[in-house]
Formats: C-alpha cells, sequence, structure tokens
C-alpha cells in the first residue's frame, strides 16, 4: 500500500461533490454510510472509485489533554471505523492510505 500526503491525494484525484446532501462535510464531498448516499457510494465502488474515510486510534494529546485521533483516506470502500465516504471521478488504480494532518 502507497502512502501519499495529502497535496499528493489532492494533485492526484479529482473527487465528486455530494449531490444527495447539500450540507456534506469534507467541503461538500463526503457521502454518508446509510440510505440513499450509501447505495450510491455501492455503485461507485463497483467502478472502483471509492476512498474511506477512517478514524484510527489515539495517537497523542492535543493542547488540553485530551486524546487526539488519526483519520485516513483509504482506497476501496471498507467498514471498520468508517467515518464516511468520497467518491473520485475516475477509477482507482492503486492501493493508499493518507494520514490526515
Amino acid at each position: 500500500m502507497r502512502e501519499l500526503t495529502e497535496e499528493q491525494f489532492d494533485e492526484q484525484y479529482e473527487l465528486v461533490t455530494n449531490h444527495i446532501d447539500d450540507n456534506a462535510s469534507f467541503d461538500g464531498n463526503m457521502f454518508e454510510t446509510f440510505d440513499e448516499e450509501l447505495t450510491f457510494v455501492r455503485q461507485m465502488a463497483e467502478q472502483n472509485r471509492v476512498i474511506t474515510i477512517i478514524e484510527g486510534d489515539e495517537d497523542f494529546e492535543n493542547e488540553f489533554g485530551e486524546p487526539t485521533l488519526n483519520m485516513f483516506y483509504v482506497s476501496g470502500m471498507h467498514l471498520v471505523n468508517r467515518i464516511g465516504y468520497l467518491v473520485t471521478k475516475e477509477p482507482i488504480t492503486e492501493e493508499f492510505e493518507v494520514k490526515l494532518e
């Protein structure tokens, strides 16, 4: 699995805007994990165009002493620790992971 920076990800992948929810997270690009949005994501997964936003383990404490969770973009449709999904305009040709800062 290839590790990409957020900048490399942004240069390499163009995302589809969520046409179902006008108030979607991640700059209007995230698709939820249920109902009509999940149905759309499943269709796009058949075309290899899905990225899963996942939440990882606690990494460190922030300035308030609270644990901070890691978030990642991972190529493909995954179920464990998913926050939501992104859909690319073109098929994804490699497995990758992007740690979000």
